[in-house]
């Protein structure tokens, strides 16, 4: 099967909710991984009124696996949660504590290889990328590596560099594409010509919907329809085409999953919003070159 691995390049634009959105759709077996070094977002988030069992150690409790071990596969089962009622989701829960990365640096191959090998597509959240903390072996043994921004210039200005280095990281069988989140001032076509990568998705930008997923916050009626839920669902089987080997399980979600998960359990939360300064300069110059 395929790992999908999920990054951005910082500011907030969305990157867990959209992990979560997909693997909550995705059609066919997958497992949702939190591999960013910062800390998880689905446990205290989504998750925090609707888990039936324990949570157990989630990622850290890989660390209890020496370096050298085969086994690392066997223990990763291990600390797997179901996502969803069905079995056809799971999650491997990231670390809590910032200060616990130092830890997994020495598992990341590990961890990597793992979940490249693993039964099911994996969907791997590393938040921010460009760091030394970077999980840079998943990025490595990635089938496709989407970048999650939003469509302005602080996005874009942060993503280029950022883009020199996946090039150099993701092997010759590896994808990158885009995601972008919400309105800007620029089109994903203006976007995808500065940057040379394909835009493989555009979400809406939807703050209550995805508060539901974000923050576990109660969903409104229409939100099994809404455009947020259907645009991951589109997502996940233009992700998955290229990829597939097996047939779509019997139990795979559909659009309505992460709907009847959220009413199962509402709950309500507050979310923040993060603004960005912008500098037209750069996309600017892109437009009057290309006119």
């Amino acid at each position: 099967m395929a790992l999908y691995c999920l990054v951005s390049p910082g500011g907030s634009p969305g990157v867990t909710t959209t992990a979560l959105g997909l693997a909550l759709t995705w059609p066919g077996r997958v497992l949702l991984a939190e591999c960013d070094p910062m800390g998880r977002r689905v446990l205290p988030g989504y998750l925090a009124d609707r888990m039936r069992e324990p949570a157990g150690p989630g990622l850290l409790g890989i660390t209890t696996t020496d370096a050298n071990d085969s086994n690392v596969s066997v223990r990763l089962e291990q600390c797997v949660v179901p996502l969803d009622d069905d079995g056809h989701a799971e999650l491997l829960h990231g670390i809590r504590d910032p200060r616990h990365t130092a830890r997994l640096t020495a598992l990341w191959p590990l961890v990597a290889g793992a979940l490249a090998t693993r039964d099911g597509d994996v969907i791997a959240d590393l938040g921010r990328v460009g760091g030394a903390e970077t999980p840079v072996a998943l990025l490595e043994a990635a089938n496709v590596v989407i970048v999650v921004l939003k469509p302005t210039l602080a996005q874009v200005d942060a993503v280029r560099p950022r883009l020199d280095v996946l090039r150099s990281l993701v092997s010759s069988r590896g994808e990158i594409g885009l995601c972008l989140i919400g309105d800007g001032p620029y089109s994903a076509a203006e976007i995808k010509r500065l940057l040379r990568v394909p835009v493989l998705a555009e979400l809406p930008h939807s703050p209550a919907d995805a508060q539901v997923l974000s923050d576990g916050a109660r969903p409104r009626r229409t939100f099994r329809t809404c455009l947020l839920v259907r645009c991951f669902n589109r997502m996940g089987h233009r992700l998955r085409v290229p990829t597939e080997t097996t047939p779509m399980p019997s139990g795979a979600a559909d659009t309505t999953e992460v709907a009847r998960r959220a009413e199962a359990h509402p709950i309500r939360r507050k979310e923040s919003n993060d603004g960005n300064a912008l500098d037209r300069s750069s996309i600017a110059h892109s437009r009057r070159s290309h006119q």
